[in-house]
């Protein structure tokens, strides 16, 4: 279907029945983006990248609209749920959403992958969004990326790429290895307005970046050597491991010449000779015990004497020491009871010294009474009135017999107590000093039988004390030499044990490296090379780059590091509407040949403004041309609808073509008064009407 400009030429159009957007429902490998949601506060956003009977997913989705209405912020916003590291934190976002949630096909099915902003982790629902149960959801850890419960490597699982290495140096055989994130594949899905014609298309200027950006092509076109990876990997640890032993041996080698400089096999001479000298030396003392006890025999019935009156000393000594203990515990006892005894009598007795009615002095005049007082009848004589009105019927008095009767009743009964305890602490105490004497005589006795012993063994065991003695020394310095042999036998063992691990270090080392060399075949990456370079050159060609066949150019092509030459020369000194054009090429080329070649891409391609220094934005009159706009436009549609079917193309444009109207998904506008206003469709007010685009942004 075509359409007729002005000028009479021809342009492809993408209509909306085009077999652009009949795509299958379902998939055998990668990812497609079939919705984005912003979950609010007060309400959701959503971006629906399904077709219109919202079954399967758009080949072409564009999202079109005036600057700052968040149109980028889509694509961030996507790059965030799928593992990235940020996402736009504008000030109405940080007003309205709470969290970002994706809607997936895979291979497995459709799948909701949400995420809060800031969060660690994502939950993963096994169902489209309108349907999630948290019951049967997944918690995914984004970071570490190898973690197998992280978000990329479920998400890698979908291409097959899961657990793949990547050499920190390519070049080197021995190379520490980082794994393959998602992060990692979506420079190949998601291209921002300042990767666009530009030299950060390939991450020129930041070395490793671009290394691995490399790298990360060969892995998705199969010619990255995965087991080359894993091997360099171990090679490096195994060579780290051999120098840790190195460094362990050559310690020890200085500490072993130190405190043993004599070998293992003369140390090990050295404890055989001393075990054996320990040996004769135990034999001389077990003979020398014998001859002893031999000449001594005679004696015999002295010891036991001696041994009997020992033993009996010690028992009259204890029973002297338990006796003592008695004794000054009752004494304790025994003066606790004369005090009770004394305190009662104290309280016996003032009940009788103080009467209350031994009065002798008159209380009027102070004058001698020429009689005490009495109670006659209940009648005191002083005062002339009843005793009992004054002080309650019997109480006080009788109250006061009892007390009295009371302190009488303890009084005895603490006497009765103390005279018993008194005579049991008497009689314990009278039997003391014969026990005494008792342990006096015995230790006497023993003592007179132990010089007995002594006199009569004196001349018998004497000969052999000396003996004895040297034996001992003999023996002891004997026990020193074998223990000093015994540490050198230690330090020598454990020296050649680490020798002997350093020399297995080293084996495995060389054996790595042989199986590194002989196994250092790489696949075909030329042949990739010249298909990127071939399909490259037809997308330039297609789009009608200008002057792309002109005389004595050599062919567009890819070099060896991946980048685009165009009229013979370093994409970069083309003009930056021509380095836009081969930009999109170059995307193009390696999407659309790994899609058709069923390579490990995720199968969705993200590009932000295309026509960024094309048309009338153009600074150069050879790419100021609408229809080279139009013509990448129609060259996406086209393939789309035949070797490209199933994949799936989000574009940011602000203006797109007339042509790819059909295939927009939403437009913003900047217009309160013409809905949508943007991503963030409830922030119009009048106090961010103006500002709203720049937090919104793109």
């Amino acid at each position: 279907m075509t359409i007729e400009d002005s000028s009479g030429d021809s342009t492809p159009v993408i209509a909306a029945d085009d077999p652009i957007n009949s795509v299958p429902a379902s998939i055998d490998r990668g990812i497609r983006i079939r919705r984005l949601r912003l979950l609010g506060v007060t309400k959701p956003y959503e971006v629906d990248f399904r077709d219109e009977v919202k079954v399967a997913h758009r080949g072409l989705s564009i999202i079109a609209g005036r600057t700052n209405t968040g149109k980028t912020s889509v694509f961030r916003f996507i790059e965030y749920a799928l593992g990235g590291s940020s996402f736009p934190n504008h000030s109405e976002v940080q007003r309205q959403v709470r969290s970002v949630a994706v809607e997936l096909q895979t291979p497995d099915g459709i799948f909701t992958l949400e995420r809060a902003l800031g969060a660690k982790n994502a939950i993963l629902f096994p169902s489209p969004m309108d349907s999630i149960d948290s019951l049967t959801s997944t918690t995914l850890v984004v970071e570490p990326i190898n973690d197998p419960q992280s978000v990329s490597q479920w998400l890698l699982t979908t291409v097959g790429l899961q657990d793949v290495k990547l050499k920190e140096a390519p070049s080197k055989d021995v190379s520490g290895t980082d794994t393959l994130g998602f992060r990692d594949l979506m420079w190949l899905c998601l291209y921002y307005n300042e990767r666009v014609g530009s030299q950060q298309l390939l991450h020129v200027g930041h070395t490793m970046k671009e290394i691995k950006f490399r790298q990360v092509v060969d892995a998705v076109f199969g010619v990255h050597d995965n087991d080359q990876a894993e091997l360099a990997r171990r090679v490096k640890e195994a060579q780290t491991a051999l120098d840790y032993q190195r460094r362990s041996v050559e310690s020890l080698q200085e500490f072993v010449a130190q405190q043993q400089p004599k070998s293992l096999d003369a140390l090990q001479i050295e404890a055989d000779d001393l075990d054996k000298e320990l040996s004769k030396v135990n034999d001389d003392l077990r003979a020398l015990t014998k001859r002893e006890s031999a000449a001594s025999d005679f004696a015999a019935a002295l010891r036991q004497r001696h041994s009997d009156l020992a033993g009996n000393a010690s028992e009259t000594y204890a029973l002297v020491r338990d006796r003592a203990s008695l004794v000054d515990r009752f004494a304790s006892l025994r003066a606790q009871y004369a005090d009770d005894v004394r305190k009662l009598s104290l309280l016996a007795e003032a009940e009788s010294v103080f009467d209350q009615l031994s009065v002798t002095t008159c209380p009027v005049c102070f004058n001698p009474l020429p009689t005490a007082p009495t109670e006659d009848d209940g009648i005191c004589s002083l005062c002339h009135q009843l005793v009992h009105a004054s002080h309650g019927e019997n109480e006080p008095r009788t109250a006061r017999v009892d007390d009295a009767e009371l302190a009488r009743q303890e009084l005895r009964a603490a006497k009765r107590r103390y005279k018993e305890l008194d005579e049991y602490w008497q009689r314990l105490n009278a039997g003391l000093p014969s026990l005494q004497e008792r342990a006096a005589a015995a230790s006497a006795a023993e003592a007179v039988a132990g010089r007995e012993l002594d006199d009569a063994t004196r001349t018998a065991v004497s000969p052999f004390l000396g003996e004895r003695d040297e034996l001992q020394r003999r023996r002891q310095a004997t026990l020193v030499l074998r223990s000093d042999v015994t540490n050198g036998i230690k330090l020598r063992t454990g020296l050649d044990a680490r020798m002997a691990a350093f020399d297995r270090a080293r084996r495995n080392l060389d054996s790595l490296r042989k199986e590194q060399r002989d196994t250092k075949v790489r696949p075909d990456r030329g042949a990739v090379l010249q298909t990127l370079s071939s399909k490259y050159s037809k997308i330039l060609h297609e789009i009608e780059y200008p002057k792309v066949d002109e005389q004595g150019a050599i062919p567009p092509f890819l070099d060896d590091k991946l980048v685009p030459h165009v009229r013979s020369q370093h994409f970069k000194e083309a003009s930056s509407g021509g380095q836009v054009l081969v930009s999109l090429a170059w995307m193009l080329a390696v999407f659309e040949t790994a899609y058709e070649t069923y390579e490990a891409h995720p199968g969705f391609l993200m590009i932000d403004t295309p026509q960024k220094n094309l048309g009338g934005l153009a600074d150069d009159a050879e790419f100021a041309d609408i229809h080279l706009v139009e013509r990448v436009y129609a060259h996406i549609g086209a393939w789309l609808s035949e070797g490209g079917l199933g994949a799936q193309v989000l574009i940011v444009d602000n203006t797109p073509p007339q042509i790819a109207d059909p295939n927009v998904v939403v437009r913003y506008t900047r217009d309160p008064h013409l809905p949508p206003f943007g991503l963030i469709d409830n922030e119009i007010g009048a106090a961010n009407q103006s500002s709203a685009g720049e937090g919104q942004a793109g």
